[in-house]
């Protein structure tokens, strides 16, 4: 199927994959082409006018613009809507329309407090002691318990909904004292099955694992080598994914997971599917199954706007700028709410890609410190590399000011989850979709929560001083300070300083 878009004077469009939101919006003058069939994100079959307009499909498409024509070709008709007046009427028509809210929302701990995970921490060393000191440092350096994810490391091995005994000899133990903290923990899981363990006959031989063109055991590349994948669209073997996953639960007790891998790239559109599904939708059916426990988190994602399912951005590189650091912080989390997901969480303060985090011989310390207060106001917050471990005292002591102040916030945070399970409007919004034709079409640096709390961030290297752009009406910031708006005014924001500003009138 395919449709064609004249853009009108002044158009702008966002959507689609939240991967590619650093080179939105798509104006009369961009010359590009993207795919809602890449492999690691979260999409939606969706585009999102500021004239009030949106396109939407059932299926992935792609897209080429160039001249001010946005030329559609995808597997399914396209929807067309209209008159909406600007972006939030147009998200909100297309809300209303294809992904409804469930009024259901994930845990409250995760705006509430910080995050922790363990990977760029302890990579694959997920051992007792390594995670109670990890534990310890956080309780020690002054922030509040809160959701602790045991990373990669901890199966006996893939597929396996069971501890490794040799590094966590008694997890019931470790999980009883990580809760006597006051941490609820989430493990690491993924679809994916080891080829070499014993068990591996007897999934095959019950029909659970996916099978290619041929017929036979589907075996999929990925960061690990060659694994095969649990075919989620057979019912009995989701109801033989939950019984592990309520195993972990009521054995040692879990709280819940996080779901990671399930990207399109694990599967085929030719696979042989229990479901009948295609490789695009087996990434909303592991949606579906993890949405079902309270505390989840999935990396991936495909058309599952609406339902309570924390979106964690994909894994981001330690660097300032290049397309997938934090210049891309702001534009990815706006784009997560535009695409339905508004319970959204950031990667990994610092960057989440542990290659090239450990391949750092020294850490950016500006880095680090920049992105913390980035993040501080965006609905989640999730720390993994120790910043008392990696950092200097007094960085250190700059990245735990805006963790606290993550947590001044939290109650704030929740309130607005708890607005957008009832309304469908994302938490952290686009400065356009709260301030229309004021000219912030284009400005992927501030960023708004909810109508009333704009933040700048700092997000250039070297940079004591940024220039805000304030809308209409009357804004005054953390220390008192009063700024009219609709002027645009250079601030200063040294590395002590995280600009925010609260509407009065």
């Amino acid at each position: 199927m395919k449709h064609t878009i004249k853009m009108l004077p002044g158009e702008c469009w966002w959507c689609g994959s939240v991967r590619d939101a650093h080179e939105m919006p798509y104006t009369e003058r961009s010359d590009c082409f993207f795919d809602l069939d890449g492999s690691r994100d979260q999409f939606a079959p969706l585009l999102l006018s500021n004239k009030g307009r949106y396109v939407h499909s059932a299926c992935s498409f792609n897209g080429r613009i160039k001249d001010g024509i946005i030329c559609l070709e995808g597997k399914a008709d396209f929807e067309v809507g209209d008159g909406y007046g600007d972006l939030r009427g147009a998200y909100l028509a297309a809300m209303q329309a294809f992904f409804p809210f469930e009024n259901k929302l994930p845990h409250s701990l995760f705006w509430t407090a910080a995050q922790y995970n363990t990977w760029i921490e302890l990579g694959v060393e997920q051992t007792t002691e390594n995670i109670l000191r990890y534990a310890r440092g956080i309780l020690a350096n002054g922030c509040k318990p809160g959701v602790l994810m045991i990373d990669e490391g901890w199966q006996l091995s893939y597929g396996k909904f069971e501890f490794n005994r040799n590094n966590i000899p008694d997890p019931k133990a470790l999980l009883d004292e990580l809760h006597a903290m006051g941490f609820k923990v989430i493990l690491w899981i993924t679809p994916l099955v080891s080829c070499a363990d014993p068990y591996f006959c007897d999934l095959c031989d019950a029909g659970y694992l996916l099978k290619n063109k041929n017929g036979e055991i589907a075996l999929r590349k990925w960061w690990q080598g060659y694994s095969a994948v649990f075919d989620l669209s057979n019912p009995k073997a989701a109801a033989y994914y939950h019984n592990g996953l309520r195993y972990l639960m009521e054995a040692y007790g879990a709280d819940g997971f996080k779901f990671d891998a399930g990207d399109l790239y694990f599967y085929d559109d030719a696979d042989q599917t229990a479901g009948n599904v295609s490789a695009r939708e087996q990434t909303s059916v592991f949606n579906a199954l993890g949405a079902q426990y309270e505390l989840n988190e999935f990396r991936s994602c495909w058309n599952f706007g609406g339902r309570p399912i924390v979106a964690r951005l994909h894994d981001k590189s330690p660097v300032w700028d290049g397309g997938n650091g934090l210049d891309t912080l702001v534009p990815h989390t706006v784009a997560q709410g535009l695409a339905g997901y508004a319970y959204c969480c950031p990667d990994m303060v610092g960057g989440g890609t542990r290659g090239e985090f450990v391949a750092l011989r020294n850490v950016d310390e500006e880095l680090f410190v920049r992105w913390a207060q980035a993040n501080a106001f965006m609905p989640m917050m999730q720390i993994s590399a120790a910043p008392w471990r990696v950092l200097s005292a007094e960085n250190a002591q700059r990245v735990l000011a805006a963790i606290q102040l993550h947590e001044q916030y939290g109650e704030v945070f929740y309130a607005l989850a708890r607005k957008a399970a009832a309304t469908g409007e994302p938490i952290v919004r686009h400065m356009d979709y709260v301030f229309p034709d004021e000219g912030f079409e284009t400005d992927n640096t501030q960023f708004m929560v909810g109508n009333d709390l704009m933040v700048a961030p700092v997000l250039q290297k070297g940079c004591i001083a940024r220039n805000v752009h304030f809308p209409q009406g009357t804004w005054c910031d953390n220390n008192g300070n009063t700024y009219e708006g609709n002027q645009t005014l250079s601030l200063s924001a040294d590395l002590n300083s995280v600009l925010y500003f609260t509407k009065v009138k």
